[in-house]
């Protein structure tokens, strides 16, 4: 059964990938996604120098949570090894961990105060679950880098890196792409509207929570997340990617 588990995350991990590359959330080569195995003691992640468009199931590597590789040819990116480890091992519902540097959610991390704004229903998805990490210090050399990351994550799934990009954390790989799909739509069309120079409608504090609870009960108790991420890996299927090699 553990072997079943594990293919199968493979599979969902690699079309992580080839999604990021068909919504063009990705830096080629940078950037890193990884899974816990299901002995809650090693994690799936992309070995360093493959683009995101080369990643297949068989291709990646695991890891300890010291960083060493215990199975997989490569190794992982030295940011990804000191960003993934530590979270991973401090942080133990945050099973998989999607870290991008995608345009608008990084744009939006640029901005001096750059938050999520309550001005629409999308983002409304995101109330409560969202930190923020302002102390960007340079390439994660360290594993104080995702020491940090992890305390300021805490029960947020969404962290967003302040001059950096965004992590998404979950139990799941479907889950972690669908906060990573929307968070992207959702930094968009802020910076679309903040772009008209108009101030933005925001949501009263009620609403914002009603509509929280609302898209909740869309997500998990009517399938939203995993029929959006089955959706996307037929639109991978039907297009001959090859994440499943």
């Amino acid at each position: 059964m553990s072997n079943n588990v594990e293919r199968q995350l493979r599979v969902d991990l690699a079309a992580a990938f080839h999604l990021a590359v068909a919504y063009n959330l990705h830096e080629s080569i940078a950037n890193h996604f990884s899974a816990v195995l299901p002995d809650g003691k090693h994690f799936l992640v992309n070995p360093f120098g493959l683009h995101f468009s080369e990643i297949t199931a068989s291709k990646l590597i695991v890891c300890d949570f010291d960083g060493n590789v215990v199975q997989g040819d490569g190794e992982p990116s030295a940011s990804a090894h000191h960003i993934h480890a530590p979270i991973h091992r401090l942080v133990p519902r945050a099973k998989v961990l999607l870290h991008t540097h995608q345009p608008y959610a990084t744009a939006l991390a640029m901005l001096a105060g750059g938050r999520l704004e309550w001005a629409l229903h999308t983002t409304c998805r995101f109330y409560g679950r969202v930190a923020y990490d302002s102390d960007y210090d340079g390439v994660a050399l360290s594993d104080s880098v995702g020491e940090r990351m992890a305390g300021i994550l805490g029960a947020a799934e969404v962290l967003f890196l302040g001059n950096h990009g965004i992590i998404t954390a979950a139990p799941s790989v479907a889950q972690a792409w669908d906060d990573l799909y929307f968070v992207e739509r959702a930094a968009q069309t802020q910076l679309i509207a903040m772009g008209s120079g108009k101030p933005l409608a925001l949501l009263e504090p009620e609403l914002i929570k009603q509509v929280a609870e609302q898209t909740r009960h869309e997500r998990f108790d009517l399938g939203y997340i995993d029929r959006h991420f089955a959706a996307q890996k037929r639109l991978l299927d039907a297009k001959g990617s090859i994440y499943c090699d």
